[in-house]
């Protein structure tokens, strides 16, 4: 599971990133995974807003495979 990691959205492009659970409380920007900027960070990767969206990152979602 990815229960580490909070679901981003870079607002540029609407692809989800993995973000670091630990540093979705910070200020934004954040940074996924994969080093991309997120603009915006709601939800869990798991789930629809992440993972499960319509566009999610395959470098984070290759990743976040093995956490």
């Amino acid at each position: 599971m990815t229960s580490d990691h909070a679901a981003g959205r870079d607002q540029a492009t609407g692809r989800a990133h993995a973000v670091l659970r630990s540093t979705a409380d910070l200020p934004a920007p954040w940074a996924g995974i994969c080093g991309a900027s997120v603009g915006v960070v709601q939800g869990v990767w798991d789930g629809p807003r992440g993972r499960r969206s319509a566009d999610p990152c395959p470098e984070c979602v290759q990743l976040t495979s093995g956490s």
